[in-house]
């Protein structure tokens, strides 16, 4: 169970990430369908991921590939951008409006697909409950970042920049975050580069 927890928590360091890059996800979920057991499908919905863009989708499996380890995205079956009109989008939105927005749930059949068990990063349905729980898994999340920032990696570093800059999960410190944007800047990272110019004019 802490293992699945600590995957969870990573996921929501990689919503996080796209948050501040791209813009918030309507919908992130993580579906183990009942004909690929112990393999677990990525569903992403937003506006600033269209379905059909292969540009989009390298973005989103490299962001999940910088917070995952080598052997939890071999678990990783598929990464889906879906848009806000797809159907099973809107399916999955009534079942969790039906369902009293569970953040998990199992053995459901949502719009055709037999769902073993269902995990929600991000849900469209909004309560009191969600927010404190997302309040709580940001902090969590935090901690995935840092270490992976401190052992080099450029996206962690990045986002942690992008954390300290906004006060996202954290009190806002413009002096960390030119730190990690430095940092990341230092191994070529464009973004970081433009971020860390932002902030020094």
């Amino acid at each position: 169970m802490e293992a699945m927890n600590n995957w969870l928590e990573k996921f929501h360091t990689v919503a996080q990430t796209i948050a501040q890059e791209r813009g918030p996800c309507k919908l992130f979920a993580l579906l183990e369908k009942e004909r690929s057991p112990y393999h677990w499908d990525a569903i992403l919905c937003s506006e600033s991921l269209p379905e059909e863009d292969m540009e989009a989708l390298r973005y989103v499996v490299n962001t999940i590939q910088a917070v995952l380890s080598r052997q939890e995205m071999n678990q990783l079956g598929a990464v889906i951008l879906l848009d806000v009109d797809n159907l099973f989008i809107k399916a999955l939105q009534q079942f969790l409006a039906e369902q009293n927005n569970p953040a998990e749930f199992s053995q459901v059949d949502i719009n055709g697909l037999e769902v073993r068990k269902g995990y929600m990063i991000i849900s469209p349905v909004k309560t009191v409950a969600n927010s404190q729980r997302s309040s709580t898994l940001l902090t969590k999340a935090l901690s995935w970042v840092k270490i992976a920032a401190q052992q080099g990696d450029t996206e962690a570093q990045k986002t942690l920049g992008l954390m300290y800059a906004k006060g996202e999960g954290v009190k806002q410190n413009l002096t960390q975050a030119k730190r990690w944007f430095r940092k990341a800047a230092k191994q070529g990272d464009m973004q970081a580069q433009d971020h860390l110019r932002m902030l020094e004019t």
